[in-house]
């Protein structure tokens, strides 16, 4: 039955349909096929379902029934994104952009040393690296989760050849390797990118609360801010129109070497989840989690 597993929710069929209909399908069909894949995620029970309980975090009592409508929306701006994705990576049409706290974002480019963007599941997170390697010309790692499905994943590994020069992609599927490659790019000057809202099996955690639940964030950005002595700058992307998207720059901040390392971590994660949680506050249809972000919410 391996056939049959390209065609589960994280198989490979939909990636390769994807990248077949980016390459084929006029763009004046294109709203008409977004809005069938919107309502193809639609039905994805558990995405869906996780969807709606966030919101219930989110937006405190908002209905079961406009959370449905509000999950369609969150699918909605899913399916463009993945696809603006597919068609930068395919046919290098790169979006507009427009900038919030730019001040901080050019701080970012100039910064002497290494930094760490701290970013969410929102927007394009492949897109942001992509534009920011191109204009500062500067070395930047972005990690990302590896895919479930092993077939996907050598899908997606074969495609991150197809990157800028100064643009690197690398999985976290092995820890304690990639922790100390990543405190090297540090320390040569390069900028480490990380998603920050989730806990993928096997990296280890920190105790968090958002939206007043109980939550875990990946423990790997502050340790590495405290251990390369480099700030961590909050960066979030969000769509906002057809190929058109918005780069949220928050306040850089620091992980400070004291005796007391859990304070200090302590400290560090509540200012990364309190900017966290006015954007995705301000913009939840932005924010791709589609599973319950607490065990509250399960």
């Amino acid at each position: 039955m391996t056939w049959f597993r390209r065609f589960l929710v994280n198989g490979v069929f939909w990636r390769q349909l994807l990248r077949f209909a980016v390459l084929n399908v006029p763009l004046w069909v294109e709203p008409i096929v977004e809005a069938f894949w919107t309502l193809f995620f639609l039905l994805w029970g558990p995405g869906r379902r996780g969807v709606m309980r966030n919101l219930t975090a989110i937006l405190p009592g908002s209905s079961s029934l406009a959370n449905f409508f509000r999950a369609y929306r969150v699918f909605w701006n899913f399916a463009w994104t993945i696809t603006d994705n597919m068609r930068f990576r395919e046919l290098r049409v790169s979006p507009d952009w427009e900038f919030i706290g730019r001040e901080y974002y050019e701080q970012l480019q100039s910064q002497p040393g290494g930094a760490i963007i701290l970013t969410a599941h929102m927007g394009s997170y492949d897109l942001g690296a992509h534009l920011f390697a191109e204009k500062s010309g500067r070395q930047i790692v972005m990690i990302r989760a590896p895919e479930i499905d092993s077939q996907t994943r050598a899908f997606e590994e074969s495609h991150a050849s197809r990157t800028a020069a100064d643009l690197k992609i690398d999985f976290n599927t092995r820890a304690s390797d990639l922790a100390l490659d990543l405190l090297h790019a540090l320390q040569r000057g390069e900028i480490v990118a990380i998603q920050g809202d989730r806990v993928t099996p096997g990296i280890s955690a920190l105790p968090a609360t958002l939206f007043g639940k109980p939550m875990q964030v990946p423990a790997g950005p502050f340790a590495l801010s405290m251990a390369a002595r480099v700030p961590i700058y909050p960066l979030f992307i969000m769509r906002r129109g057809r190929r058109r998207y918005r780069i949220v720059t928050a306040k850089p901040f620091e992980v400070t070497r004291t005796r007391d390392r859990a304070a200090a971590f302590e400290e560090a994660v509540k200012q990364w989840t309190a900017e966290l949680e006015q954007v995705v506050r301000e913009a939840w249809f932005q924010w791709f989690t589609f599973q319950p972000f607490s065990e509250e919410l399960r």
